[in-house]
């Protein structure tokens, strides 16, 4: 396994990251999920027919929402460029430990290197708080932007998890290992801070 690339967080100066508020944001994920669906429609590689079978699963996940991108499970997080909002990425259970990436989709007015990483490093981050040892991910044979970075942060290469309907489809898996716990503050004693 290679090194694992860190995102660069001013690829994107000024976007803000942050976790999907169900009681407040679900409009605002169903629309960028159907955004997702209509590029992904829209893609030269999604054109043969057998292909509506995802697009039929993407129009169910809407229509279900939080679905199993809510809680327990699940996660969603939302990009910001001021106060709109420009990008998203979801984290879903498939097994017990398992966990799956899917739905990375920015704004063609905010694409640009280093905003997937981004978003896949935020979803790492959750996947691990959530206690998934392993996030799967899949992709198109066209999307050579996004197999490198899958790559460069250690997604290795694995057989096919799901049918998918597009040709040539390819499968990753990264090893989330173990959350490490966050070193804590130590306290100060009320008599240095009074002699300040």
């Amino acid at each position: 396994m290679g090194v694992r690339a860190r995102p660069n967080p001013e690829s994107h100066p000024g976007t803000t990251l942050r976790r999907v508020n169900w009681s407040k944001d679900i409009g605002t994920v169903r629309r960028l999920f159907q955004d997702y669906r209509q590029w992904l429609a829209d893609h030269r590689d999604t054109a043969a027919s057998d292909v509506k079978m995802g697009l039929g699963q993407i129009d169910k996940q809407i229509a279900e929402l939080p679905g199993t991108y809510g809680p327990p499970g699940g996660e969603i997080i939302l990009a910001f460029a001021q106060q709109a909002v420009v990008a998203c990425g979801a984290l879903r259970e498939l097994e017990p430990r398992l966990g799956e990436i899917k739905r990375i989709y920015v704004r063609a007015d905010h694409r640009g290197p280093g905003f997937g990483p981004r978003l896949t490093h935020a979803l790492l981050n959750r996947a691990r708080e959530l206690g998934y040892e392993r996030v799967r991910v899949d992709t198109l044979p066209t999307m050579t932007a996004a197999i490198q970075f899958y790559q460069e942060m250690g997604f290795e290469p694995i057989p096919a998890y799901w049918p998918h309907p597009v040709l040539g489809a390819l499968f990753f898996e990264y090893r989330v290992g173990k959350l490490k716990p966050t070193p804590r503050r130590r306290a100060t004693p009320k008599s240095a801070r009074s002699r300040k």
